[in-house]
């Protein structure tokens, strides 16, 4: 208030001055005046110096929230100022008490009556603008709340707030508007200058936007590039809502800078999408893919070819069981492949020694052999350069519409031509046919019958592979591992498929494996009282089994064990196509009782990121794609780290897969990976092999 002669306004100079830490906006907030008259008795009134307390009237009000604070109250306080001087003549001043929610008016000293609904309908004249203030507050909160503009990436972005008046074209924004576009807070705004900031077509299309919401009312919400005036491209998002304010119909809105998100969104779809090595499709997009190619092929009436490729090292092969080929010669393949395709073809590689193609315009053998003698021909070559020694190449053929009309039926044919030319290296290129069919329901039929022998003789039976601080060289943990032990033969899992994926022999495998793990691990606690923890897999069949919980709890009860012993290992396929809210509730009906859940496999499935976040999950396991070569390949190192770093802020236990090498390990310790599982430490064990493991000083 400026200095005046006039003795009232003095006063009040002096009342703000001497009040100044508890005073609030001036006129910010009223909402509604008391009926009664003077209440000289009020605790405001008794805070004013005594002096100046003959001069005044004092009434009670109240507020919306905080509103008499925030920027948008700030900034139409002059409105409300205005609107209370009519009322009162111009002669008076007020106080905001904000700890109380009261405003002191402050008048000149007269003998005549005061007119206390005076007070009141100056209350009620700033009504509207406060309503107004709190609307748009409740209406920027319902876009936030509607759009999603505050999740967990969007929280690396920032937003801004901006109204527009439709009526007079002038704009407001927030500071935080000013920095996203590249602006000085202040600087003059207008609609043209904005658009000026978005390239072609963006600019036309929210030009268009802000026209139809001035026609016809309504929202939009629109994506597009902007180029600040220090030449800096960036991402916004803009969200809007058309209303009705003092000053006419309104915008209301919010732009969020959306470049980081959208750049960490596309390196994630990409990672997500691709193989880490060789840069090619992995499975999930080359199963999107196939689809597509499906669907294009039944409306156009074309054809193509899928041809499944398995690269073996027949050196490595004759040393270990679960071998791997070198990076190096995925990567030469993966090359080599792309000169025998045409660029309209699609070349992925789908699991660790295993590539796809898509061939199209191809649909019978005479069409398949240039192409395929192409490929023998690179692969021959691989060999003749010393480039891959002992590498041994088998591969599916399937075409469509000849051997299937589905992507799945198509993929089932090529991998069944597959396993058939893995059978017969001296014929390493197979084409699928219904004799080949006839053959895998045979054999399918086959396993399933000496598996119900092998299960009346028990054996089926688990083996143990340990798992290791790497700090302490100690045994934290074991894995379960299911092996099908005959006299003559010991089969993993990936040998008996047909079996474990049959509804009643998986059910009743996975129960005889229980059975004995929960044996084993009760003499173990008879004698060792080291801490450890038992993973056992729980498959697909298992989990959607209606008694899966039921006896999985009955059978650590009656082996004296508790259930938080164990931590289940799932894969991605338990959850992809499951009924979400049936499997949450039976897994936090298994987390409610001590059991624990390991996501396995991590990293190569459908959306790991996706089922770490929405899955009660405990742990993860490093897929051991990822470990092997991690030694010499840095984008490996990075995923990994990456992976262990998104891991601890989660409070999520990381195990590394598939560690084969003490330079392995080491690098491991290096990015902050604290536990490991492998051949380095051990294969997977009889029980009574793990068991003189623990009992190793």
């Amino acid at each position: 208030m400026e200095d005046t002669d006039d003795p009232f306004e003095e006063l009040a100079a002096s009342a703000c001055n001497l009040l100044a830490d508890n005073v609030g906006v001036r006129y910010s907030g009223v909402v509604a005046m008391e009926t009664e008259s003077l209440k000289t008795g009020s605790s405001e009134f008794l805070r004013l110096p005594e002096e100046l307390r003959h001069h005044v009237v004092s009434a009670i009000v109240s507020t919306i929230g905080s509103a008499a604070f925030d920027e948008d109250a700030a900034r139409s306080s002059q409105l409300i100022e205005v609107a209370v001087d009519q009322e009162l003549g111009g002669r008076a001043a007020s106080l905001f008490f904000p700890e109380t929610e009261t405003v002191v008016f402050l008048l000149p000293m007269s003998d005549q009556p005061v007119d206390v609904t005076r007070f009141r309908r100056a209350a009620v004249s700033a009504l509207p603008i406060i309503y107004r203030i709190d609307d748009l507050r409740e209406e920027r909160a319902r876009l936030v709340q509607k759009h999603g503009l505050l999740s967990y990436v969007e929280e690396l972005a920032k937003v801004g707030g901006w109204e527009h008046s439709l009526a007079t074209g002038r704009l407001l924004w927030s500071n935080e508007l000013y920095a996203i576009h590249g602006l000085e807070p202040g600087d003059e705004l207008t609609l043209d200058r904005v658009l000026q900031l978005y390239p072609s077509p963006g600019r036309e299309k929210l030009s268009i936007e802000f026209e139809r919401a001035a026609a016809e009312g309504g929202s939009f919400d629109m994506t597009a590039p902007i180029r600040t005036p220090a030449g800096e491209r960036r991402i916004v998002r803009t969200v809007a809502r058309s209303g009705t304010g003092r000053a006419g119909r309104m915008l209301y809105g919010i732009t969020q800078d959306v470049t980081a998100q959208l750049s960490a969104e596309r390196r994630l779809w990409w990672a997500a999408n691709h193989d880490p090595v060789t840069s090619l499709p992995n499975r999930l997009l080359f199963e999107d893919r196939l689809s597509v190619a499906v669907q294009r092929a039944r409306r156009d009436k074309r054809t193509f070819a899928l041809v499944l490729i398995e690269i073996s090292d027949f050196a490595r092969l004759t040393d270990r069981a679960g071998y791997t080929v070198p990076d190096s010669h995925m990567m030469e393949v993966a090359g080599r492949l792309g000169t025998v395709t045409r660029a309209s073809d699609t070349i992925a590689r789908v699991s660790l020694n295993e590539f796809a193609l898509l061939l199209y315009d191809i649909n019978d053998n005479e069409s398949l052999k240039a192409p395929m003698s192409r490929l023998k021909g690179q692969i021959e070559e691989m060999q003749s350069l010393d480039k891959g020694d002992g590498i041994l190449m088998s591969a599916g053929v399937a075409f469509y519409p000849s051997h299937a009309t589905g992507a799945e039926e198509l993929m089932r044919a090529g991998e069944m031509a597959l396993a058939q030319a893995k059978r017969k290296l001296s014929n390493p290129i197979v084409v699928f046919d219904r004799q080949i069919a006839d053959d895998v329901a045979k054999r399918r039929e086959t396993i399933l019958g000496r598996a119900r022998e092998s299960l009346a003789k028990r054996e089926f039976v688990p083996y143990y592979q340990p798992q290791i601080d790497i700090e302490t060289n100690e045994v934290v943990g074991v894995e379960a591992l299911v092996r099908w032990q005959t006299p003559d033969m010991l089969l993993d899992a990936k040998d008996f498929t047909y079996a474990l994926d049959d509804h009643e022999i998986g059910s009743r495998v996975g129960r005889a494996v229980l059975d004995a793990v929960i044996t084993d691990i009760a003499k173990l606690r008879q004698i060792t009282d080291r801490p450890f923890r038992v993973s056992i897999n729980a498959s697909r069949t298992e989990v959607l089994r209606n008694d899966f919980l039921d006896t999985f709890l009955e059978r650590t009860r009656n082996g004296n064990l508790k259930p938080n012993d164990f931590i289940i290992e799932i894969t991605e396929d338990v959850i992809i196509g499951v009924d979400d809210q049936a499997l949450h509730d039976k897994i936090s009906f298994l987390v409610s009782s001590g059991v624990e859940f390991s996501l396995d496999d991590f990293g190569t499935g459908y959306a790991s990121l996706i089922h770490i976040t929405s899955f009660p999950v405990k742990e993860i396991k490093i897929d051991k794609q990822f470990i092997f070569g991690i030694e010499t390949d840095r984008r490996k190192r990075a995923i990994v780290k990456g992976i262990i770093q998104i891991a601890r802020s989660m409070g999520l236990h990381v195990i590394a897969e598939g560690v084969e090498t003490t330079e392995q390990q080491e690098v491991l310790r290096d990015i902050g990976c604290r536990y490991a599982q492998g051949y380095l430490y051990s294969f997977p064990v009889p029980f009574s092999q793990f068991a003189d493991m623990l009992e190793r000083p």
